[in-house]
């Protein structure tokens, strides 16, 4: 059985502050090839003519989601909101993603503010001085010193682990974001969200948290495929046709909600209804669903009422008989775009279930013999 001895970070490590100075408007005006990183762990905040650091590092974020540590390699610097652990004059530092892999839940642990499930909106910060108090174990080998081979071992069983997720998260973004060609056979025509001959469109009312239930009318806000909580009665009207979701300001997804049902929205959630019989509400959630990803929606660029008037369409078949819309046709793509949808979340499903497979450190550390 492998034992471990108790470190403080602060023993390994002087924490840095970033430069405050890097701001957007620095970074505009010194452009180079120097990455600044930030709060960010997807993207670097700019590139300098400039930097601080040449090497490799543990960085970790300060503000934002508070202990995330990302490692970086080469020349860089940091801004106020990226802190950097910079190794202490004499002290022998083990492997450093062996040391993200143990450090990073302490400091996420350590870490205080806002905090939600499920990350979103969440906003945490850990400072230098609280970091370097974290307490983390290393293992030991049989003389009683630290096992920096073991450690050197597992890291690089960690980067192998990593890289093949990194491959996976890139099948998964490639499969989510696929552009299907959807064949629609001619005649057929296309239309836009504003056109109200078809569409009805709206957004919901202001909900706070002391309306919310544990039961009565489920209300949908940013979220559109899962209800903030329930309130005591809704504040729509006509639930006579089916309805079609999307969130304003969050994921960009549509949910389709049957004729019938009865549900509240807030004001980050909007509403879709069909006003033309002769236009299936089924083939027009699958149609948006399929296509949501060539508008680029997100948190900035919000699904507003304005923009998807102005830039969401619908292609429908005509009939060619009567020149009106085909009913049928609609009701057989939708079945097709359905099944093509399904086997996409199948195949997401199933990548999911790799990145799920993460290693124990203490298990590698109790049967690995080196």
């Amino acid at each position: 059985m492998t034992k471990y001895a108790e470190i403080s970070i602060g023993e390994l490590f002087d924490g840095v502050n970033g430069k405050a100075k890097f701001i957007k408007d620095y970074v505009d005006a010194h452009p180079g090839e120097y990455p600044v990183y930030s709060a960010s762990l997807a993207s670097e905040f700019g590139y300098v003519d400039e930097f601080e650091y040449n090497g490799s590092y543990l960085t970790w974020v300060m503000n934002g989601y508070g202990g995330r540590i990302q490692e970086v390699t080469g020349r860089f610097s940091a801004n106020r909101d990226r802190g950097v652990f910079v190794p202490r004059d004499g002290e022998v530092i083990p492997d450093l993603t062996y040391l993200r892999y143990v450090m990073e839940p302490q400091l996420v642990a350590a870490a205080v503010g806002r905090r939600v499930d499920g990350r979103l909106n969440e906003y945490t910060k850990i400072y230098p001085n609280t970091a370097l108090q974290v307490v983390v174990s290393l293992p030991l080998n049989k003389t009683g010193q630290y096992d920096y081979t073991k450690m050197a071992y597992i890291g690089q069983k960690l980067r192998r682990v990593e890289a093949a997720q990194s491959r996976v998260r890139q099948a998964q973004g490639l499969i989510t974001r696929a552009a299907f060609v959807i064949n629609i056979p001619e005649p057929s025509v296309t239309v836009s969200l504003s056109d109200r001959d078809i569409f009805s469109l709206s957004i919901g009312e202001r909900v706070t948290v002391p309306e919310l239930k544990e039961t009565g009318v489920p209300v949908y806000s940013a979220n559109a495929l899962k209800p903030l909580g329930n309130i005591e009665r809704s504040n729509l009207l006509d639930f006579n046709k089916s309805s079609l979701l999307w969130g304003i300001d969050g994921n960009f997804d549509w949910n389709f909600i049957p004729a019938g049902e009865e549900f509240a929205t807030t004001d980050h959630c909007g509403r879709l209804q069909i006003t033309n019989d002769q236009v299936d509400p089924d083939y027009v959630y699958w149609f948006l669903l399929t296509t949501r990803w060539q508008y680029g929606f997100d948190r900035v660029y919000r699904a507003s009422l304005r923009n998807m008037k102005a830039e969401v369409t619908v292609t429908l078949p005509i009939d060619k008989n009567t020149g009106n819309f085909s009913l049928e046709k609609q009701r057989s793509l939708a079945e097709t775009i359905r099944k093509r949808e399904q086997a996409r979340v199948s195949s997401l499903a199933a990548l999911e279930d790799v990145l799920k497979a993460r290693m124990n450190v203490e298990a590698w550390c109790a049967r690995t013999s080196i």
